[in-house]
């Protein structure tokens, strides 16, 4: 068997085994302490919520820090691939997904599965993982249009990218019409969290509104708080467009 590369190569994230606070992202200048009241009001009555970012923009580490807003009587769900969000609560159940093992016939039991079974576990919130393919996203987007709450993360540069990729990848794993994945799209999602690096720093761009109805057959979104990219590394700001709904 050919090995997969000349070299050996070892790829290791850490991550803290302790909750990530809302304020160490203040201190870090991710975005401003308004935008950071906006986004404790949605999570916690459970606004379903897309964190769009590139690789290294902090998905994981911002959606960690939100679940620090949820109402502690929740029973929250955490679905992953692998786990890496850190919720310290007795109320929290996590589902981890598994590759299938080499060599043998057992299936994989994937992030699709695990949003499944969650849904017999009477959440109150769902917890999800970046979401990589299209029937990880049909199942996600099933469960939150059925009156579940949930937040999760996708990997994207811009809002209308997150929305043109995720309709690429339903169609391309789920065979999902574009025009049905766009509609699927803003039933389930409530709001959308674009994050980037600016200045070398990890920035929240836009926080906006997804709307209910398709503009011109695509996802419609309606800025909350967009980041000035000429505003200065040292003096960030963000310009208020509208209000959470």
């Amino acid at each position: 068997i050919a090995p997969p590369g000349r070299n050996p190569s070892i790829n290791i994230r850490l991550y803290e085994q302790k909750p990530v606070k809302p304020e160490w992202l203040l201190e870090r200048g991710m975005m401003s302490s308004e935008m950071m009241e906006v986004l404790r009001q949605a999570m916690e009555k459970g606004t379903r919520i897309l964190i769009s970012g590139g690789t290294r923009t902090g998905k994981t580490t911002l959606l960690s820090a939100l679940c620090n807003f949820l109402p502690t009587i929740w029973r929250i769900v955490k679905i992953e691939d692998p786990e890496e969000i850190w919720v310290d609560r007795p109320t929290v159940q996590t589902v981890e997904a598994r590759p299938q093992a080499i060599g043998t016939d057992v299936r994989p039991y994937t992030l699709a599965d695990g949003v499944d079974d969650a849904m017999r576990m009477s959440p109150d919130y769902l917890v999800i993982g970046e979401v990589r393919d299209g029937v990880a996203a049909m199942s996600l987007f099933r469960a939150l249009m059925t009156g579940h709450s949930g937040a999760c993360t996708f990997h994207a540069d811009s809002p209308r990218e997150a929305a043109r990729r995720l309709a690429t990848v339903m169609g391309a794993d789920a065979g999902v019409k574009p025009h049905e994945a766009n509609q699927m799209i803003c039933d389930a999602v409530d709001l959308l969290v674009q994050i980037g690096i600016r200045h070398e720093v990890r920035r929240v761009i836009a926080i906006s509104n997804v709307s209910k109805d398709l503009k011109n057959g695509d996802v419609y979104f309606e800025p909350i708080y967009r980041y000035k990219e000429d505003s200065p590394a040292e003096e960030p700001y963000w310009e208020k467009l509208g209000e959470l709904k």
